[in-house]
């Protein structure tokens, strides 16, 4: 199977992904890994991403006093216990790299982005929000990865599926999300297979990222572990790729928001939602990918 190297530049809206697009301005973030590079202020370069799977950047510092970059790969879950040195930032702490008037690099890997952001140290005129790099990829080297739910999470209300293909064409795809087991044959809740008929929004016009995602409401649904199973069929002679993902769902908390400002300065945390954004969703719904 032929194969090439593919930058992303971006990826399908549903996957929240932007290429490597600026970061949200705001009175807590109010600049922009570009605007600190046109001011001369502390900023990241990219010093190679020609490798797959794996990203070289360049923190620079062009004052003297530290300038701390936080880093994650894929989206990642929070790296480094405890708050954030910004107590405006309540998402938590990621790897960090801190220069001073000076520039070091550091080669990161990942599967397909890597973030970075500016929230403490430097002046707070020049901080930024997340910043995506994406990494290089190998074009149709038919590999499949589950984005969503992450392994073993605890979710409770609507829950979003998320998968993604790289392959050198269009292939079909049987999918299920099933209760207590991930087993062929297992009644499923969702799904296109065993007499379901749910219809998850599939987009093939990129071969090399032919997403998938599905918005579940599970909330009538009894707690418990749950399987998402992912199944891209290929054609003859191919092997198939069939992937699991096991999650739990549990009971909401017994008061939810009614309204999104509820959810706002750290609201969402009373409710049990992991950032602002789902407790804005489930205020909101319903929900379309």
């Amino acid at each position: 199977m032929r194969k090439m190297l593919l930058s992303f530049l971006g990826l399908a809206m549903v996957f929240g992904f932007v290429g490597a697009a600026g970061a949200e301005v705001n009175s807590v973030t109010p600049s922009t890994n570009d605007i600190n590079r046109t001011n001369g202020w502390a900023h990241v370069n990219v010093v190679d991403d020609s490798v797959p799977g794996e990203i070289t950047l360049e923190f620079v510092s062009t004052r003297n006093f530290f300038s701390c970059f936080e880093y994650r790969a894929d989206d990642e879950p929070n790296t480094v216990a405890g708050p954030n040195p910004n107590t405006d930032i309540t998402d938590g702490r990621w790897t960090q790299v801190c220069v001073s008037n000076s520039t070091t690099t550091r080669t990161i890997e990942a599967d397909e982005f890597v973030d970075v952001r500016m929230v403490y140290g430097a002046e707070r005129d020049e901080r930024f929000d997340w910043m995506r790099f994406d990494v290089a990829q190998e074009l149709y080297d038919r590999k499949a990865k589950i984005l969503s739910p992450k392994e073993v999470e605890e979710l409770f209300g609507t829950v979003i599926f998320k998968a993604y293909l790289n392959d050198d064409d269009a292939d079909s795809v049987q999918w299920a999300v099933r209760p207590g087991t991930c087993a062929m044959g297992a009644p499923a809740v969702f799904g296109n297979v065993d007499g379901r008929t749910e219809v998850a929004d599939i987009d093939q016009s990129d071969l090399a990222m032919q997403t998938f995602a599905f918005v579940g409401d599970m909330t009538e649904m009894e707690p418990g572990p749950y399987c998402f199973v992912y199944n891209p069929v290929e054609d003859a002679g191919e092997s198939d790729i069939r992937l699991t993902r096991e999650f739990m769902l549990v009971e909401p908390p017994a008061n939810m928001p009614t309204d999104k400002d509820q959810c706002k300065n750290g609201g969402y945390k009373e409710y049990g939602f992991k950032n602002q954004g789902l407790c804005i969703q489930h205020v909101m719904k319903p929900m379309s990918v």
